[in-house]
């Protein structure tokens, strides 16, 4: 878990939605390639929610630092091309200050129990926003680049990534992640998942002040559910949208901040939508690779 929980008064850098799909196949219609699918075949608490199903998204990764023994998760990430995870600024901030030796786990489901199918890849670098801000956590995402490429199958695949325009206001999406049950509590060793609702720019500025989220270019989308949110150890994780018309789930948001794991205010996450042609160049300047959009 990050030393730097803690960002302002109250507000929280988290360090962590269920549709009716049944083993959504990859290469959907109107997808530029394979991405964003489930492994489900039949039909709690991030804070609410519900664990879900091993391996039931692809594109889930956990970030940990190299330890003596081992590896110390701290945050998630989600898989956007073999050779890279997207994650939040706030994440990857005292990794780079200390020069760390991080990590990214791929289809690991209970971090209590070794599994044979899971990936540990270690990372070579991280772009992290240079416009990244740890007082107004504005501009809160980093790409982190692969030492070795992913070699994707049924169980790790990546995500799809969102058309700039694209707005979910109003929409179910989904939140996924290892995060604590409670504020200050510790990581789940197990991931879970959260249907929540996303909520207007317009209301989230409101409910935490435009120095903090703005309503005019939103670059964050926020989500807001009775007794419900993401928490600490979900910080970079994906908060997904599944788009009807391919049946795949699309990254709309990094997991960002909050406030104490409670549903006073809403939850925030990096828009990527607004961040699309920074992700290209970062993929494009370290290892170019295809990523996975509507087409």
């Amino acid at each position: 878990m990050m030393r730097r929980i803690l960002l302002l008064v109250a507000v929280v850098a988290y360090a962590s939605a269920d549709s009716s799909e049944h083993g959504v196949s990859p290469g959907a219609k109107g997808t530029t390639c394979k991405c964003g699918w489930a492994n489900r075949d039949s039909g709690s608490r991030i804070v609410g929610g519900s664990y879900y199903k091993t391996n039931e998204y692809p594109f889930i990764a956990g970030i940990a630092r190299v330890a003596a023994r081992g590896y110390a998760p701290f945050c998630g990430g989600s898989i956007i091309t073999p050779n890279h995870v997207i994650t939040a600024a706030h994440c990857t901030d005292d990794i780079i200050k200390e020069r760390a030796k991080t990590a990214v786990l791929l289809a690991t489901h209970d971090r209590s129990r070794p599994s044979s199918s899971a990936v540990i890849i270690n990372v070579a670098s991280i772009q992290q926003h240079a416009g990244y801000n740890s007082k107004t956590i504005a501009n809160d995402i980093s790409i982190l680049t692969l030492a070795s490429s992913i070699n994707f199958n049924k169980i790790i695949g990546p995500v799809c990534l969102p058309a700039p325009a694209l707005d979910v206001s109003g929409q179910t999406v989904r939140v996924l992640g290892w995060g604590a049950e409670k504020f200050k509590g510790s990581m789940t060793m197990s991931p879970k998942k959260l249907d929540t609702t996303a909520v207007s720019p317009s209301q989230c500025s409101a409910a935490w002040g435009s120095n903090l989220v703005s309503a005019r270019n939103p670059t964050q989308v926020c989500t807001l559910s009775k007794k419900e949110t993401a928490c600490q150890g979900d910080s970079g994780g994906p908060l997904v949208w599944r788009d009807p018309d391919t049946n795949r789930y699309t990254l709309v948001g990094v997991v960002s901040f909050g406030a104490a794991c409670t549903d006073e205010r809403p939850t925030v996450y990096t828009r990527v939508a607004a961040y699309i042609p920074w992700i290209q160049q970062q993929i494009a300047a370290t290892k170019p690779s295809n990523v996975c959009t509507k087409a």
